[in-house]
């Protein structure tokens, strides 16, 4: 092998580490700035992305939680779920969104709203058969939908274990739901 064949070779496998290794450090000041929105990275963007959809929303409906100790005169309830967030932040969101689905079939069933009996355990059904008869706020509405949409991240996505401030602040979001249902039904 002659030295020009060595040298091109040389700048063949080193081209892109140093291109990496020079972006990183041209941006150096841009990622630095982005990492205090990022508490926790994994290989998938799911728990970056669950904790930041709940302090957006958390920030949207105004609703201040705080982490520890449990707050006095709580229901049992609620303070079960307080407790399971320390112990299983998943779990505790999965039990908070059963809540917010028995909140709903409840005033479903007491204002006699219509919802086929095929249907009535399907969540999409009776929050559609609530916004219908119009009882919940537009923002108690669109809490729902993005209360939802981040339980279904917590059920299925794989390897997902979110902090327990995120899941606290879920518990939450989804007190103040299951609040405003319970009120929509009285």
């Amino acid at each position: 092998m002659d030295w020009l064949t060595f040298i091109s070779k040389l700048i063949e496998f080193t081209a892109w580490p140093f291109a990496s290794v020079l972006l990183v450090l041209l941006l150096r000041k841009e990622i630095k700035a982005l990492l205090p929105h990022v508490k926790r990275l994994k290989a998938g963007p799911v728990e970056a992305e669950f904790e930041r959809e709940v302090e957006e929303l958390q920030r949207e409906t105004s609703t201040q939680t705080a982490t520890a100790p449990l707050p006095e005169g709580l229901t049992a309830e609620r303070q079960m779920l307080f407790q399971l967030v320390q112990v299983n932040p998943r779990s505790a969101i999965l039990e908070a969104w059963r809540g917010i689905e028995e909140a709903a079939l409840r005033l479903v069933q007491e204002k006699a709203l219509y919802v086929s009996e095929r249907d009535a355990r399907s969540a999409f059904a009776v929050i559609r058969a609530i916004g219908s008869a119009s009882l919940l706020s537009t923002d108690d509405f669109a809490l729902y939908h993005d209360l939802r949409s981040l339980r279904n991240q917590a059920a299925h996505a794989t390897d997902f274990t979110p902090t327990p401030d995120a899941a606290l602040s879920f518990v939450g979001l989804a007190s103040r739901l299951r609040g405003a249902l319970e009120q929509a039904a009285k």
